[in-house]
């Protein structure tokens, strides 16, 4: 079952943004676990994507790990998407692109490991 529902939000909404990176690490945590319990096997980094600070270092930094967890699932299930870290989450038209593209790559994954509705 889908665990990312909240993937539409506006720009500067700390509250919500909150509630995003809450379903969103839950999330990829799931795909972690299902990596765990499938026959074979596959290893999806279990980075902490929950917390978030403020500040364009940190920002920064949770985008380049949030990238490379993507690449690794990429390569497992053949889904493909944008640069994920490529993005300046404080400039409203990059945030929305971004959102959207996320969002899209989320339900590709979800279709591609077989979890659905």
């Amino acid at each position: 079952m889908p665990l990312f529902f909240h993937t539409d939000l506006l720009f500067g909404d700390q509250e919500a943004w909150g509630t995003y990176l809450q379903e969103h690490g839950y999330e990829h945590r799931q795909f972690v676990q299902l990596g765990q319990l499938g026959t074979p096997g596959f290893a999806i980094p279990d980075y902490d994507l929950f917390s978030w600070e403020d500040s364009t270092g940190y920002a920064r930094n949770w985008l380049t790990t949030h990238e490379s967890v993507h690449e690794v699932i990429r390569g497992i299930t053949g889904v493909s998407g944008i640069n994920l870290a490529d993005v300046n989450l404080a400039n409203e038209s990059e945030f929305y692109t971004w959102l959207d593209a996320h969002k899209q790559e989320h339900i590709s994954i979800r279709q591609a490991l077989g979890i659905t509705t």
